[in-house]
């Protein structure tokens, strides 16, 4: 679900995998030390570096959290992290806390025996439980059981450059176009005063174009909409999703960077943080960026808008969630400590605050000095409440094969080599892999 934790950032610049020793210390009743390993991928540039060795410091100011010792193996991008996740699901020890990577690996995880099943410590603190909605509870069940705990609520809509659109003599609706075709009448508009529209990708899963393609799915009516809500599909070949894979076709050769075809993301953030498109689909992850003058101008913060999909949409999916693979019932229960303290209702607000992850929990109180000292993430607060309508996206729902032909195929339908129906006729025959 999340290649783009890897692309909300620019790049890196570590390289290769280090393994350090951090003591933090937490609460075992007989004062023995447990010591968990953990890999960490929160690390160096990453969006939630800073948050992350906030949560390992004052986890061990905590009763729980006196007596155990943590053992990191940092690795600095997710892309990594998930591949070695994924190789130790089929092969090998998986760490004793398994942070989510953004990929939805549960059931594989679940499936593998791997990661232990947490519906008892739910069961045995209603009021841990009654912090997650039953729909982000379910997305981690698999077979009946909690294997995962929700950290977030994932949700993504337009950012907008409000200067260009002002250089264009567009003025941005308040909170979303009302149909598609005023939202490509805008891009014309854009076009027309020499901006390009829209940012795009297509490698590394195509994050953007995912984005833009869920929401043309997840807007076309009562069918489109539930489609886009549906778990794991296997017929791409309907006319909402081959309606959407002839727009986004159109929208590669019309509307966005010459680039965008074989591009990742990071080039592309870097395309709208130096003003050169006028469009970008992301989430709130994305705001802090806005400040940070290593990746935007200085003074660019003030210049992004925000505003949902055409037809009031937004894509609005739970997260698959954090995990247990320790198998010592000391070490479980250490782990579920971390895990409570890791979305407890003040960290969940201080996610929010550090990082722009969405609180998991619905009726937080929110801090007032926020839209003071953060007006984008308030704005975003405020307009998620004006979606009429909510859909998923690739990386929440479809296979992981599937979504590897996305990216794959993409250049081809851009490149006028295969049509939409041909497009999703890839996309049909990838997922029915998995039903064999």
């Amino acid at each position: 679900m999340r290649k783009k934790l890897a692309s909300r950032i620019i790049a890196c610049a570590l390289a290769g995998v280090m393994a350090v020793n951090v003591p933090v210390y937490a609460g075992s009743d007989d004062g023995e030390k447990v010591v968990l390993n953990v890999i960490n991928y929160h690390v160096g540039t990453d969006y939630a570096a800073d948050y992350y060795a906030y949560l390992f410091e004052e986890f061990q100011k905590t009763e729980e959290g006196k007596n155990v010792e943590f053992n990191f193996e940092e690795i600095p991008t997710t892309d990594a992290y998930n591949q070695k996740i994924k190789l130790l699901i089929s092969s090998g020890d998986l760490p004793d806390i398994v942070f989510n990577g953004g990929n939805n690996i549960t059931e594989l995880a679940a499936k593998s025996g791997k990661v232990a099943d947490l519906t008892p410590y739910f069961e045995a603190d209603p009021e841990w439980k009654a912090l997650f909605d039953d729909t982000s509870l379910e997305f981690n069940t698999v077979d009946g059981k909690i294997y995962g705990v929700p950290v977030s609520k994932e949700i993504s809509y337009i950012y907008y450059n409000k200067e260009l659109f002002e250089q264009a003599g567009i003025e941005a609706p308040e909170v979303a176009y009302g149909s598609w075709d005023e939202f490509f009448e805008a891009c014309d508009k854009l076009k027309e005063a020499g901006i390009t529209p829209v940012g795009m990708d297509s490698a590394d899963s195509g994050w953007l174009t995912n984005l833009w393609m869920s929401a043309l799915i997840g807007t076309n009516g009562e069918a489109g909409n539930k489609w886009m809500n549906t778990i794991y599909p296997t017929d791409f070949n309907t006319p909402e999703v081959e309606a959407a894979a002839e727009t986004i076709q159109k929208m590669f050769q019309q509307y966005t960077t010459p680039d965008a075809v074989g591009g990742k993301y990071d080039p592309m953030a870097t395309h709208f943080f130096n003003g050169e498109v006028a469009m970008f689909p992301n989430g709130p992850w994305m705001i802090p960026d806005f400040s940070q003058t290593e990746k935007a101008p200085e003074g660019f913060y003030d210049k992004v808008g925000i505003m949902l999909m055409p037809c009031n949409g937004m894509e609005m999916v739970p997260t698959p969630g954090d995990m247990v693979g320790a198998t010592d019932e000391k070490k479980i229960e250490a782990a579920v400590a971390f895990l409570k303290f890791e979305t407890s209702p003040e960290n969940q607000i201080k996610a929010l605050e550090m990082t722009g992850l969405q609180p998991v929990s619905n009726d937080l109180d929110i801090p007032e000095t926020l839209t003071e000292s953060d007006p984008l993430m308030a704005q975003v607060l405020d307009i998620q409440g004006k979606a009429e309508l909510t859909y998923g996206q690739n990386q929440a729902y479809w296979y992981q094969n599937t979504i590897d032909t996305f990216s794959t195929q993409l250049p081809e339908l851009a490149y006028d080599n295969m049509t939409a129906k041909e497009f999703c006729e890839k996309l049909t025959e990838s997922a029915a892999k998995n039903q064999q």
